[in-house]
């Protein structure tokens, strides 16, 4: 039977020692950031203030981490008992992945101290998608935080029936309200999900019809429903070689992702059927630099596909990957590769912004490598 455990065994080790790395050269140049302005490490433009902070720590970022999401909707409304060995690292990854997402949009921000304003009732936009986006990616944190607390008491608990121990009082009345927190871990992600799209969607034509449509909400969350189960697959395979080779473990793995592949199926037909709605259909066949990147994002999933038919654990990790790469590459293509803020206007970012985004995804896997050695995350036969 499986049952998380902490894993243990040495804090520093040559990975950790690289994260850290690049996390040490990216608080280098926020320190600049915040001593100089946006300007002294950014390509943002008054033209361009859209850039890669925005696409990478929130748009990829909540997509990237979407695991929570989709363990909840598979184990809890749809019933699949038998995936219930993810739900914790998954819930883990999220929480970092979307508290990072948040905290990008201090740097992001020029006046940052303004983002106050977002809590305040009388300057509240009600009206607007990011501010329907905000609320719930602030509301899901809490909800991830809640979720995560039973791994956290279970350190703090004591062998056997301990009805006196404050960490399992918590740890029973937690499961007794289950039912709420897996509802809004639902409902949050679908909400904020769709958001992203919705951003999309007010930009109207700046966008290219190769992206552009009215159901890029819809589009959203379906890809970010692939997306998840491939970043599950993924982070739980880093955890468990010596199950590679176990016909039962990548059974599992191939029947999680069997169902990615249904949803990633549909979410390509949908994408063409929308192309050739809108009228967008001579671009598929156009030489240009947005063309040439979507035909990219739709090879990488379509090979990821191809190669999760095979059964060998390094095909499944590979199709994954490929898989995952094609969908945040989308969510690139939709905001930066087919977006043109205004007639001749160009950005690409420049090498501080891209290493302020690496280093940011540094330090969630540092924290997340830190934590599962501590805390009973990852599921250990």
């Amino acid at each position: 039977m499986d049952h998380e455990k902490p894993l243990g065994g040495k804090y520093f080790t040559a990975p950790v020692a690289f994260l850290s790395l690049l996390f040490l050269i990216c608080a280098y140049f926020l320190v600049i950031r915040y001593i100089n302005g946006i300007g002294s490490v950014s390509n943002l433009t008054d033209h361009q203030s859209w850039g890669v902070w925005k696409v990478l720590g929130v748009l990829v970022g909540a997509a990237f981490v979407n695991g929570g999401y989709v363990t909840a909707l598979l184990v809890y409304i749809i019933n699949k008992g038998h995936y219930h060995r993810f739900v914790r690292q998954a819930v883990l990854f999220s929480l970092l992945g979307y508290t990072i997402a948040a905290s990008s949009l201090v740097y992001d921000t020029g006046r940052y101290v303004n983002l106050l304003n977002f809590f305040i009732p009388q300057y509240m936009q009600p009206n607007s998608a990011l501010f329907e986006v905000g609320i719930c990616i602030t509301v899901y944190i809490v909800v991830l935080s809640i979720e995560f607390l039973p791994g956290f008491l279970e350190k703090f608990m004591p062998e056997g029936p301990a009805t006196d121990n404050l960490a399992a009082k918590l740890h029973s009345f937690l499961n007794k309200i289950l039912f709420l927190t897996v509802g809004f871990g639902v409902l949050l992600p679908t909400m904020h999900q769709s958001g992203l799209g919705a951003l999309a969607l007010l930009m109207g034509q700046k966008i290219s019809p190769l992206w552009q449509t009215p159901w890029i909400s819809f589009l959203y969350v379906v890809s970010s429903i692939f997306m998840g189960t491939c970043i599950v697959i993924l982070v739980d395979m880093m955890y468990q070689r010596k199950n590679l080779k176990n016909k039962e473990y990548t059974s599992l793995l191939k029947s999680i992702l069997k169902i990615g592949m249904y949803v990633a199926i549909f979410w390509i037909v949908f994408r063409f059927v929308e192309i050739f709605r809108n009228g967008g259909g001579g671009l598929l066949f156009d030489f240009s630099f947005e063309t040439g990147f979507f035909w990219l994002e739709m090879l990488l999933i379509v090979i990821g596909m191809i190669m999760l038919r095979k059964s060998s654990a390094r095909s499944i990790f590979t199709g994954a990957s490929l898989m995952i790469a094609g969908g945040l590459l989308y969510r690139i293509n939709t905001y930066i590769i087919g977006y043109e803020s205004a007639p001749g206007v160009t950005y690409f970012p420049s090498a501080p912004e891209i290493m302020i985004s690496v280093g940011m995804f540094a330090l969630q896997f540092l924290i997340f490598i830190t934590l599962v050695k501590i805390f009973p995350v990852i599921s250990q036969e």
